[in-house]
């Protein structure tokens, strides 16, 4: 057991990019303080909602979730951009989600909370291919956890470690599948949930060439470097408390995370409390509102009628 522990501490060839360590200076903390105190202030306020631990028997979050998850974003977007400019990225460097940059969106993301579970699949519900994306999620969220279960030694799933050698090597052979992210739209190479996407995504900055990030690279994990701006700890520590507040116990993969909010909300439009409920279609698709502007619209027909009969 120690030599498996100790085989775990030290292998870092088989690391995904996403798992680096990147240390964080001091001086860069201080810059980025005021971020630092936005973040730690709204999750403050994110577990003081009324009904945040009741989401699970209401189907509903409580009024105001939304725009707190958008407010922690916006903080930690400026936290990042704050501390890049202590690190050595270079100023062309691409990340997961944008052009040139999606070589790693291969690798499936792990340590997504909650929240964020929540928050995307609100977003991602609107889309009109929803259900084809749902089905997708489910392939793609069973075929890695059945490579993870092949390296796992033990007789009860539930107690595999999201840090041991079963997870990493199951993810790893995963990515080397080449199954991109659902969310990812190939064609103009852009993250369909670019501002809703999980810090896991946000926080990655490859330094290495862009082609060595897709796994099928022979520089592919072990020469792949990663300067990977995490929250810190007293905010991670945080985010993992308002997890169990919240009583959901959702998984910290994003495929499988999304998918659990999915069946807790029974396929439905995931609301805030006293929030009007959208209209959904026969294909399960959000009904998508009328634009009255188009030149078909009634008003400008009318209009036209109008003008003919003068």
């Amino acid at each position: 057991m120690v030599f498996g522990f100790l085989g775990d501490l030290f292998s870092r060839g088989k690391r995904l990019p996403a798992d680096q360590v990147t240390r964080t200076s001091r001086t860069a903390r201080k810059a980025a303080a005021a971020s630092i105190q936005g973040m730690q202030a709204v999750l403050d306020q994110l577990g003081a909602l009324g009904g945040i631990a009741d989401i699970k028997e209401n189907r509903r979050v409580p009024r105001g979730f939304f725009a707190l998850v958008k407010s922690l974003y916006g903080h930690y977007d400026q936290f990042e951009a704050t501390v890049s400019k202590h690190m050595p990225i270079p100023p062309d460097g691409k990340r997961p989600g944008e052009p040139g940059g999606t070589n790693a969106c291969y690798a499936a993301p792990l340590g997504v909370h909650t929240i964020e579970a929540l928050n995307i699949y609100r977003t991602a519900r609107s889309f009109r291919d929803f259900p084809e994306l749902a089905r997708r999620l489910g392939e793609l969220g069973e075929a890695q956890f059945k490579e993870i279960q092949v390296g796992y030694k033990g007789k009860d799933p539930q107690k595999i470690r999201m840090g041991g050698r079963a997870v990493r090597e199951g993810r790893l052979n995963f990515a080397r599948k080449l199954e991109p992210c659902p969310f990812l739209d190939q064609e103009h190479e852009r993250c369909r949930i670019w501002d809703q996407r999980p810090l896991v995504c946000r926080m990655q900055h490859p330094t290495t060439p862009p082609e060595w990030s897709r796994p099928d690279h022979a520089k592919y994990p072990a020469g792949v470097r990663s300067l990977n701006v995490r929250p810190p700890v007293r905010v991670q520590v945080a985010l993992a408390q308002l997890d169990k507040r919240t009583m959901l116990q959702t998984s910290p993969f994003l495929y499988a995370g999304v998918l659990q909010v999915l069946e807790l909300s029974q396929g439905q439009v995931l609301h805030e409390v006293g929030e009007a409920p959208m209209r959904l279609q026969q294909d399960g698709s959000v009904a998508q509102r009328a634009n009255r502007n188009v030149k078909h619209a009634k008003k400008f027909q009318a209009k036209a009628k109008r003008n003919k009969k003068k």
